[in-house]
């Protein structure tokens, strides 16, 4: 019996019936062991089969190229839409104006009489705006619009065929509420469009909609009333507004899908305390002390524009003999010239420029004062010197609208904002005026004006620089909790 083979010898050799094996190559180093050995598929693609995924990639890229285009493209058109709202509203603050001497002989009216219903809708705005910002969170901001805009021109075609100074009265404060509905959702609608740059840009833009409809009403309004009487004039400012209304309807309805959830919402899904505790309503004043502050400052802005333009015809009048028609158009002119400021700011911001730097272009302002109100360079020079304050305000005006969403910690918070903004700046605007009028007097020249614009911008400034300080970064890690917690 032959002997048995080892282990070693019945591993390494081959059966009897199989040829003998080539030897095996030499063993790699352990770094190389697992790569594999045969080649991947994956990576063995054929041509063909390449060319097809580099055309698809290609086709993939101008789908989005296109869809952009397209996203932009949608983007202003609404926004345009929602601007003519804006600016069909102010309309409002201005068509009064030019017919106030009409009214006052037809309807024996006084001065002060003309006066409060030309300014009417600026009183309701301060008194109501945070209140109806409040009281619209529940609603589509999109039916709100078309809704105020109605409002608007029903209120209107009942003040054109009114005879009374109670009737006039009760229809242009039916008339000022359809305002701040209107220029209170009008920013939550611009802030469902979308964020970015387009929106900051939007939003300066969405800035001018006060001046430039203030410009448009008593232009028009101007205009017309030399064909037609007072009535014929509000008749056709209400059915205009009743047809931007009707194209508002045009928004899609889902416009306002980006609206920030209401605060007890995003509260409740970060697991805090329900609303009503004290540590809620500490929390909810912390979250709108910078709000506060952007309004306090847009106040200044505000009253300091609104004073120039009140008293500036008087001024010119008064010290250069103009005549007071020919006073009242170098005032409009320079207030609609003044718009410009406005689009710049808006391409400034689309260039990335810091919005603080833009809020010390205010300090312009006072240094216009001083010189159109100082008699400096005869009427051409103070004209030029006015032109500096109205583009300097624009300037300022559109950046305030565009650092709302920096001044506010949460995005719930932008209604209350917004409603802050509105009222604040009403406020301004009412009590600048005859505050710096009591200057002038006190003062017996009108070289007060200068003083009084630097104390309010020069403060004014400080707050607006102090509510967007930090603002973007807070609202980051805000926005970075609810989206943890949902």
């Amino acid at each position: 019996m032959s002997p048995r083979p080892s282990r070693r010898s019945r591993i390494g050799s081959s059966p009897p019936h199989e040829p003998s094996r080539a030897p095996e190559p030499s063993r790699a180093p352990p770094d190389e062991q697992c790569r594999p050995v045969h080649p991947c598929p994956r990576t063995q693609r054929k041509p063909h089969v390449v060319e097809e995924k580099a055309e698809k990639a290609a086709q993939s890229h101008g789908v989005d190229a296109s869809s952009d285009t397209a996203e932009a493209s949608g983007f202003w058109w609404k926004f345009w839409l929602i601007y003519l709202a804006g600016v069909t509203a102010a309309t409002s603050m201005g068509k009064i104006t030019p017919v106030s001497v009409e009214m006052r002989e037809e309807l024996s009216l006084s001065l002060s009489q003309v006066a409060l219903i030309a300014s009417l809708v600026t009183a309701v705005a301060a008194v109501l705006g945070l209140l109806v910002s409040y009281l619209l969170r529940p609603y589509d901001p999109r039916r709100m619009l078309v809704g105020g805009l109605v409002v608007m021109g029903v209120a209107g075609l009942f003040c054109a065929h009114t005879g009374s100074f109670g009737a006039l009265f009760g229809g242009r404060l039916l008339e000022s509420v359809g305002y701040v509905i209107v220029v209170i959702v009008a920013p939550v609608l611009l802030f469902g469009l979308g964020s970015g740059s387009r929106l900051t840009s939007a939003l300066a833009i969405w800035g001018t909609f006060m001046p430039v409809g203030l410009a448009v009403g008593s232009f028009a309004g101007g205009v017309l009333s030399t064909w037609f009487d007072w009535q014929a004039w509000l008749t056709i400012a209400g059915a205009v507004t009743l047809v931007v209304a009707v194209a508002t309807t045009r928004l899609p309805a889902d416009i306002a899908r980006h609206r920030p959830a209401p605060a007890r919402t995003a509260r409740l899904a970060r697991g805090d305390r329900p609303p009503g505790r004290p540590r809620d309503l500490r929390g909810r004043a912390r979250r709108l002390a910078r709000p506060i502050a952007l309004g306090a400052g847009f106040a200044t802005i505000s009253g300091a524009i609104v004073t120039c333009v009140t008293l500036y015809p008087t001024y010119l009048h008064e010290e250069f003999d103009v005549p007071t028609e020919t006073a009242g158009t170098l005032t409009g002119i320079v207030s609609f010239v003044g718009v410009a400021g406005g689009f710049l700011a808006s391409a400034l911001l689309r260039r990335g420029k810091d919005v603080k730097h833009l809020f010390l272009v205010a300090l312009l302002m006072p240094a216009g004062a001083f010189a159109a109100f100082g008699g400096v360079g005869g009427t051409w020079g103070s004209v030029s010197s006015a032109l500096v304050v109205a583009l300097s305000n624009e300037l300022v005006v559109a950046s305030v609208f565009a650092a709302i969403p920096l001044a506010v910690r949460a995005t719930s918070d932008m209604d209350a904002a917004n409603g802050l903004v509105a009222q604040l700046g009403s406020i301004g605007a009412l009590a600048a005026p005859p505050l710096v009028g009591l200057a002038v007097t006190a003062a017996d020249g009108w070289w007060a004006v200068g003083p009084c614009l630097l104390v309010g911008t020069g403060a004014g400034t400080v707050l607006l620089c102090l509510a967007t300080r930090g603002g973007r970064e807070e609202g980051h890690r805000e926005e970075e909790k609810v989206a943890e917690s949902t």
